[in-house]
């Protein structure tokens, strides 16, 4: 389908008046939007997410070659997030409150970013070998991110590293039953993943 970019056409004025690369990013943060409301793939159209936008229906196919390449865009937009929100804050001293801090801002983010964090993570919707792709980098990352918030030694040894891994499964996991669960209370989960993250990384070190 040729676009204003691609056949010479003077594009829509509501397209023109953003720059391209706010154009991009505004059909991310609309994309982000419908899939968060919508009911289910068939709901999110590349006219819905174009309008939501405010930019013209070609651009999307411009940026982005089609629709699941516009929903793993923003995927990683929102992974991006993630690892940013996540980092420690300056009256994070020790390890342990490191851990913790990264675990509260983990759930407050898939909180905040429900509806897609179900879809993509705990569904499977959309799925797309770009879209699996960014899953594994962010959660590879995380396993970083959490080895240097706990201030493991690098590089990890095997097991040490499978222990992480196998821990940040687990926050996955536990995050999906604290969203499930009214019972349980943020405090509490944290505690209990903390200590978890503790429990398993001191059994890792004793298997040497």
């Amino acid at each position: 389908m040729p676009t204003n970019e691609e056949s010479g056409a003077k594009p829509s004025r509501r397209a023109s008046a953003r720059p391209r690369r706010d154009r991009r990013q505004a059909l991310i943060d609309a994309a982000i939007e419908v899939f968060g409301e919508a009911g289910d793939d068939a709901d999110i159209s590349a006219a819905s997410i174009s309008k939501r936008a405010g930019v013209a229906h070609g651009l999307l196919f411009y940026y982005f070659t089609d629709k699941q390449g516009l929903v793993a865009a923003a995927l990683a937009d929102i992974l991006g997030k993630l690892a940013t929100f996540q980092s420690p804050r300056p009256e994070e001293t020790t390890a342990r409150a490191r851990i913790e801090g990264f675990v509260r801002r983990h759930i407050e983010f898939l909180d905040r970013y429900r509806t897609a964090y179900v879809k993509v993570m705990r569904e499977g919707a959309l799925a797309d070998p770009e879209i699996e792709r960014a899953v594994r980098e962010a959660r590879a990352h995380g396993v970083l991110q959490v080895a240097q918030l706990a201030g493991l030694p690098t590089p990890m040894t095997t097991l040490t590293r499978a222990a992480v891994i196998g821990w940040v499964g687990f926050l996955d996991r536990l995050a999906d039953e604290y969203f499930d669960d009214s019972d349980l209370d943020l405090n509490s989960t944290v505690t209990l993943a903390a200590d978890a993250f503790t429990a398993v990384v001191e059994a890792a070190a004793r298997q040497r």
